[in-house]
């Protein structure tokens, strides 16, 4: 009669060291925490590669960001698409000038003008692009600027030097 054996390395499994315990040191479990992973060693990299608990910082962070130069940003063309859709959501109001709308209120600081604008806006802002001011003013609306931008006065300046 065949006698039924299991082998040693499939009755092991689910234990740590699967029955191999003749040295019982770090060396047996390939390293302390970290160790393995560095420039030539690799026998932990699968599982700091899976793992977003040991990932480092990716990419880099704007010098405007840091500074808090960094702007959001605006189309008009995103503005006269979603009016109807903006008002229901009562962050713009429909007067007899126009549409009046608050950028801030949306989240954003500046206006820039891509796109068309086929409604009567009448925008307040922090800043705004020459374009965008333009394009709201052809299609009988108006923006107020709370801060005019120093950049294009800067660029400006240097352009005719």
């Amino acid at each position: 009669m065949v006698v039924r054996h299991r082998k040693k390395s499939r009755h092991l499994r689910g234990t740590k060291m699967h029955g191999i315990r003749t040295k019982r040191k770090a060396g047996q479990r390939g390293g302390r925490g970290r160790a393995g992973i560095g420039k030539r060693a690799g026998h932990k990299k699968e599982l700091y590669r899976h793992s977003e608990k040991f990932l480092g910082p990716v990419g880099f962070v704007s010098v405007y960001q840091k500074k808090g130069l960094h702007h959001k940003a605006i189309n008009v063309r995103d503005i006269d698409k979603n009016l109807e859709a903006l008002q229901k959501k009562n962050l713009i109001e429909k007067t007899k000038e126009g549409y009046k709308v608050d950028i801030s209120k949306l989240g954003f600081d500046k206006l820039i003008g891509s796109g068309k604008v086929s409604n009567k806006l009448l925008i307040t802002t922090k800043l705004a692009s020459p374009k965008a001011i333009q394009k709201v003013e052809e299609a009988g609306g108006k923006v107020e600027v709370l801060q005019k931008e120093e950049l294009l006065e800067e660029n400006s300046s240097s352009e005719e030097n």
